[in-house]
């Protein structure tokens, strides 16, 4: 039995076992559009944290690195220890997608 069949926790990402990436993909994407949208918008868009200044932007920074963060976090659980974690050396979680994509997405 794949993953995307029978019942799965609501607050496990889906398992990419290294087949059916496209599928993987559309439902992974569900997955981060439902725990946080913003998260969805760094994986779009790419963040790289940008140098500290005034408190205004160290609280934006701060929020653009957490959310960075939390998108990588939720691709890496997404992963079984089966596929080789070539992406987990990106800095970016949209560095870590189209790396990925690239690998898989053929």
């Amino acid at each position: 039995m794949t993953r995307f069949e029978g019942r799965r926790f609501i607050s496990c990402p889906p398992l990419f076992e290294g087949e059916t990436y496209f599928q993987w993909s559309n439902v992974m994407n569900y997955f981060i559009v439902a725990q946080d949208f913003e998260v969805c918008e760094i994986i779009e868009e790419g963040y790289m944290e940008a140098p500290k200044k005034k408190k205004r932007q160290k609280s934006e920074n701060d929020t653009k690195t957490k959310l960075n963060a939390r998108a990588m976090h939720i691709f890496l659980c997404g992963l079984s220890e089966d596929v080789p974690r070539k992406v987990s050396t990106c800095k970016g979680v949209k560095e870590m997608w189209e790396k990925f994509q690239r690998l898989y997405g053929k």
